[in-house]
């Protein structure tokens, strides 16, 4: 079969993270480190039409999902909300969750005085131990 106009590669292999336009970056910086510790590929995508709110949040990291070779997304909203998401779970039922950071919560690495990971980093740990087939990450993330 042949294809007109100019060759395009395929989109290689990767989570899929789509996020609010407003997202914070320390939270996405995050995400991003969180799944390339774990060694998986992640890539970006800023969604326009991204709503906030938990049902919006859900609803965007479940298009990323479907967006993934993978068949993973997370979804980041502009209060710094996380969500994972496997395309084979219900639309509405998540994988894991990270709650907005609070006022104390660390979301930089160069926050002084903290020895948690930085908001986010559960997360994109998640997504790719869900694609690895290795146990989702301890307490900060919550199955719904």
């Amino acid at each position: 079969m042949s294809r007109s106009g100019p060759a395009s590669a395929p989109e290689p292999p990767s989570v899929v993270v789509g996020h609010h336009p407003d997202t914070p970056a320390p939270v996405l910086r995050q995400v991003l480190a969180g799944a390339e510790e774990e060694g998986v590929p992640v890539t970006t995508w800023p969604d326009p039409a991204a709503a906030g709110g938990p049902d919006g949040l859900v609803a965007l990291a479940h298009r990323a999902a479907q967006r993934s070779r993978l068949d993973v997304g997370v979804g980041i909203d502009a209060d710094g909300s996380v969500v994972v998401h496997h395309t084979k779970l219900p639309a509405d039922r998540p994988a894991f969750t990270e709650p907005a950071p609070g006022p104390a919560a660390p979301v930089d690495p160069g926050r002084p005085g903290s020895g948690d990971r930085p908001h986010g980093r559960h997360a994109g740990a998640a997504a790719a131990r869900i694609v690895t087939g290795l146990p989702l990450p301890g307490p900060a993330g919550v199955r719904p």
